[in-house]
């Protein structure tokens, strides 16, 4: 406050400087007009007397009643720069009251009352407006107002246009504060009859933000009734008054929807608990009307094969008009059946298209919505409002479009209940007849598949046997045979002596030669059938002499690596992980373009696990399996191998990342340890 007192003005410069200078001219002047009279005098022989008065008067009497004038003039002007001060102090303590007020109100209108009475009797205008803008029509319209007519103002419903009626529709327009303090001047102006005595205006913005929401306007019955101050004031004003609209809209927004939604909630509940279709709709009407702030409600149904529209259920209307018939396309809700769409009519009576059967209502604001079932429209619901009531807007179509939901629920709801009640003992029946049937079914499977796994695990059983006896077999028959021919070959030539010609001795080495490759091949065969070092090694060194082979024959880098205690296994499980080891290095010979591949044995007390992984290009599985082309003939085998004893299998693969095989089998936790913890490399 104190800085606004000592505020220096440009008239408060010159009073400050003529305070100082003045005497001291006026002395100036007083004492050099004496000197001057004293030598005229002397020149005159005049008295001395008239000599000394003419000293007194002007050396003494003229400085004080200059004095005397400056303190006046210093007067006025403190009382001016104190008045201002004032002012300001005034301004202060009502942004700070407004400021106060609108953290406290959420109501919208009383905020608005408020607002405008705390600025017209605090500043002392004549009259103070508050305009909102109505984007929809693209006018601003007077909300509240304070000031002797403003009740008739508020009556009448003062709208301008925005942008092109008024110093208030210029403002909304260009969000700029316009003060005008002589509104003849100003082309703008709009005269309001019921404010004929209007001199002088300023409107400043309500802005949320950049967006302006509204116009505060403030008249005065004088010209220059508005200096910079007031302006200033105002639009710190307008700034917590936007802002606290903008609050208060919001605040009564989501307390309209958590009412709606506590009201929803209960009408479903009703739905629920109760199939009296009459109380229940009257009993949503009754809800629906309090959530809009109404006064009634009617129900409809629609008859599709003769086009009428029924009246089956009203709340709170001056008689009963249930069992009305309407035409289709007559009044608010014949409308909104035919087309489908909300609709809202804020003068009933005065609407071209009111359906006459209603005349003699009191009731002027309605606002009606469809009932839909399954996309078809079975009726409608409209609530209606007295002529001092309020008017519905869009908000109040999307609250009673979520009553109408409910209310064709509960329309179908009674409906509904007889067919439910039959479908459900058909469909009781039905259950038990399909569940004997399922039971049945799955006990089948059940069997079948046990069947199949004990016949799989014997064919397996037969395919290793009938390899072992083919491998014996070809040990004990075909090697020996040839054995016994290298035998009879190299007696041939000892017998013939030196006498054998050189081309018979070709022939004997060529002979020997195929029988050699022919040996080799065999115990190749042999191997593959039935690996001779399972039987007499164990698992680890017969997969990494098998590695060892793939290596060597295709040229893939392949190592073999164990962890834990080793450890024998009976001869079906060694043999099974021997031929999913083996399954899977062909698989990676065969598909994979990989450069390297490992093989991992993990033998833990109670299972072991088995890795097999490539560097190859890898598939994406997943998506495979969702194909159902994720697993084709080669992995089902190994799966169904590991499953024969009790284990598992998963596969983990995607393109360019490889593919990585990982079985896990149970074994007896008291198995004989038979090697200690080693790592196998590549031989």
């Amino acid at each position: 406050m104190r800085a606004r007192r000592d505020e220096q003005t440009p008239s408060s410069h010159w009073v400050i400087y003529l305070r100082r200078a003045i005497p001291f001219l006026v002395a100036a002047i007083g004492i050099g007009y004496a000197l001057f009279e004293h030598v005229w005098i002397q020149a005159q022989a005049l008295s001395s007397p008239s000599f000394l008065r003419a000293f007194f008067v002007l050396g003494v009497g003229y400085p004080v009643v200059f004095w005397l004038i400056l303190h006046w003039v210093t007067t006025i002007e403190n009382s001016r720069l104190h008045a201002q001060a004032r002012r300001h102090a005034l301004h202060l303590e009502t942004a700070s009251l407004v400021g106060q007020r609108t953290t406290a109100l959420f109501d919208l209108n009383a905020l608005l009352t408020e607002v405008v009475m705390l600025i017209r009797f605090k500043f002392g205008y004549s009259h103070a407006n508050l305009f909102l803008v109505d984007e929809d029509s693209g006018e601003i319209v007077l909300k509240e107002a304070a000031s002797p007519s403003a009740e008739m103002m508020k009556a009448r419903g003062v709208r301008l246009k925005i942008g092109q009626e008024g110093i208030t529709g210029w403002v909304a327009a260009t969000g700029q504060t316009l003060a005008c303090n002589d509104v003849t001047q100003e082309p703008r102006y709009y005269k309001v009859e019921l404010l004929p005595e209007t001199q002088s205006e300023l409107a400043v913005p309500l802005r949320a933000g950049e967006r302006v929401i509204g116009v505060l306007d403030v008249q005065s019955n004088r010209q220059n009734a508005f200096e910079q101050g007031d302006v200033t004031a105002l639009e710190i004003l307008g700034n917590q008054v936007g802002m606290a609209i903008k609050n208060a809209r919001l605040f009564q927004e989501t307390k309209q929807r958590y009412e709606a939604m506590v009201a929803l909630h209960e009408t479903s509940l009703d739905i629920i608990a109760r199939l009296e279709t009459p109380a229940l709709l009257e009993a949503l009407l009754r809800r629906g009307a309090m959530l809009l702030d109404a006064k009634a409600g009617q129900l409809y149904l629609y008859d599709r094969q003769r086009a009428l529209i029924h009246t089956i259920a009203s709340y709170n209307l001056g008689r009963n008009w249930a069992g009305v018939t309407l035409q289709l396309g007559e009044g608010v809700i014949g409308q909104v059946i035919q087309t489908g769409h909300p609709m809202i009519i804020n003068d009933y009576f005065n609407w071209p298209g009111h359906a006459v059967v209603f005349e003699g209502g009191t009731e002027t604001h309605i606002v009606g919505v469809p009932l839909k079932w399954e996309n078809q429209i079975i009726g409608g619901i409209d609530i209606l409002n007295d002529p001092d009531g309020r008017t519905f807007d869009d908000n109040d179509i999307w609250l009673l479009s979520q009553f109408a939901d409910l209310a064709s629920i509960a329309v179908k709801n009674a409906e509904l209940h007889t067919q439910i009640k039959q479908f459900s003992q058909e469909l009781e029946q039905k259950v038990a007849e399909r569940t004997g049937q399922l039971s049945r079914a799955k006990d089948e499977i059940a069997v079948k598949a046990e069947r199949l796994r004990s016949l799989w695990d014997k064919t397996i059983r037969l395919q290793e046997e009938e390899r072992a006896r083919i491998a014996r077999d070809m040990h004990d028959g075909v090697i020996q045979l040839i054995t016994a021919a290298r035998f009879e070959l190299k007696a041939t030539r000892v017998v013939a002596g030196a006498g054998l010609p050189p081309l018979a001795q070709e022939k004997m080495d060529a002979l020997r030669e195929i029988l050699d490759e022919m040996e080799r091949e065999l115990r190749r065969a042999i191997y593959d059938l039935q690996p001779p070092m399972l039987d007499a090694v164990g698992l680890a060194p017969a997969l990494q002499k098998h590695a060892a082979a793939f290596q060597e024959l295709s040229g893939i880098t392949c190592r073999v690596q164990s962890t834990g205690a080793l450890y024998r296994l009976p001869p079906a499980i060694e043999i099974t992980v021997f031929r999913l080891v083996e399954e899977s290095l062909h698989n990676v010979l065969s598909h994979a373009q990989a450069s390297e591949a490992s093989v991992t044995l993990d033998f833990a007390p109670g299972s072991l696990c088995v890795s097999v992984q490539d560097d190859g290009r890898g598939f994406d599985y997943e998506q495979g399996r969702k194909n159902g082309q994720g697993t084709g003939l080669g992995l089902l085998g190994m799966r169904e191998r590991v499953k024969s004893l009790n284990g598992d299998m998963k596969v983990w693969s995607s393109p360019g990342q490889g593919t990585r095989l990982t079985f896990r089998l149970p074994v007896r936790a008291e198995v004989e340890h038979l090697y200690q913890r080693e790592e196998l490399r590549d031989g």
